[in-house]
């Protein structure tokens, strides 16, 4: 992001806005921007779920920002330059959040083409589209580039076969673009979750103990909520982080610290 921060407003675009950790994420730079820059926010906002994104519109509206939604399917090759024409009138970006993304849960062995297809179209094609098309605005403001990943892309994670092996891709992705873009001003990084309470993975959490079970493996005992990702998210795209490029900050409690020791814990207890 530019050193020069009073002279215009933030200017991001946000992929998955509509709910979970992509809403927190918008809700969050448009605090940014004002806290910042002294000036509300310019977002486009894209999703799938076009009513919920234009009740966040008008939420963030409301509050000052200027606000466009683009209501499509990343899985559509043509749809993240579309989303980012839309952001063309800013004259710049300082940051491009592609945080969309889903699961579709299965095995590799009961796992179906269309599926996988999908999942990697959304993560990682998408993502790469994105941040072709965002590259000369973001460049012009010496921006940033946030993808969110998952600690499923360095943790295997059954049955979710589609969904680590794509993330794991969009971490090499992010280093490849860190690589290739750093000469040119963008900073690049990855924000991968760890265990995280959204629309999508509530259900999962409702069943009876599933929350006490997982909070008792993380060593903060708390299982995240979306505005953490989006606390992680207002460090990488400050000043703060102006030096910190090519990098996948994990946030998750130290869950994927737990392995060896559960395994002493019960070797003792054995």
């Amino acid at each position: 992001m530019s050193n020069d921060q009073t002279a215009t407003p933030l200017r991001a675009i946000v992929t998955g806005a509509a709910r979970g950790i992509g809403r927190a994420m918008a809700l969050r730079l448009a605090q940014d921007s004002l806290r910042r820059h002294g000036q509300p926010a310019q977002l486009v906002l894209a999703d799938l779920h076009g009513d919920e994104l234009d009740a966040l519109a008008a939420e963030l509206r409301a509050g000052g920002a200027t606000v466009r939604v683009c209501a499509g399917d990343l899985s559509d090759a043509a749809e993240p330059a579309r989303i980012v024409a839309m952001a063309q009138d800013f004259g710049g970006l300082e940051c491009v959040a592609s945080n969309a993304g889903f699961a579709r849960p299965a095995p590799l062995l009961e796992a179906r083409v269309e599926d996988w297809d999908r999942v990697f179209a959304v993560h990682v094609r998408a993502a790469w589209l994105l941040g072709r098309a965002a590259h000369p605005l973001l460049a012009r403001a010496r921006g940033c580039l946030v993808l969110t990943t998952s600690v499923s892309g360095s943790q295997a994670s059954p049955p979710l076969a589609a969904y680590s092996a794509s993330k794991a891709a969009q971490i090499m992705l992010m280093k490849q673009m860190a690589v290739e873009w750093g000469p040119d001003g963008i900073r690049v990084n990855a924000l991968s979750p760890g265990l995280t309470v959204t629309p999508g993975t509530a259900p999962a959490y409702a069943k009876p103990g599933a929350r006490e079970q997982r909070e008792a493996r993380i060593p903060l005992r708390r299982v995240a909520q979306p505005e953490d990702m989006a606390a992680a998210l207002s460090m990488l795209v400050s000043p703060d982080a102006a030096y910190v490029h090519g990098h996948e900050l994990v946030v998750d409690g130290g869950l994927v610290h737990t392995l060896m020791p559960s395994l002493t814990q019960a070797a003792w207890q054995g």
